[in-house]
């Protein structure tokens, strides 16, 4: 997938990445899906993710991305960050 594809994907994703961080992310998932499986920790609400997984991908690799869905603290219900639209009540998570 070209980065002009990448670019135009990321803007319907809620996220905290400029475009030339997700340009790196790619790079370094397509240079390092090389050597053996990757691994994302923490991914809220995969912004990231596209980048480095399409990397990853390009290079015929596998990405593992992990989150608890549970929010970082700033994001929780009355705090500064809150979003409600992204907050499940009924499991409490994101």
């Amino acid at each position: 997938m070209s980065l002009d594809r990448l670019h135009t994907l990321s803007n319907n994703i809620k996220g905290f990445l400029a475009r030339d961080e997700g340009e790196a992310l790619y790079d370094i998932g397509r240079q390092y899906a090389r050597i053996g499986p990757c691994l994302e920790i923490g991914s809220y609400c995969g912004l990231s993710t596209l980048y480095l997984g399409s990397g990853v991908k390009a290079s015929g690799g596998v990405l593992f991305s992990i989150d608890h869905h549970k929010g970082s603290e700033e994001h929780q219900p009355g705090e500064e960050y809150h979003d409600p639209d992204l907050f499940d009540r009924k499991s409490g998570g994101m």
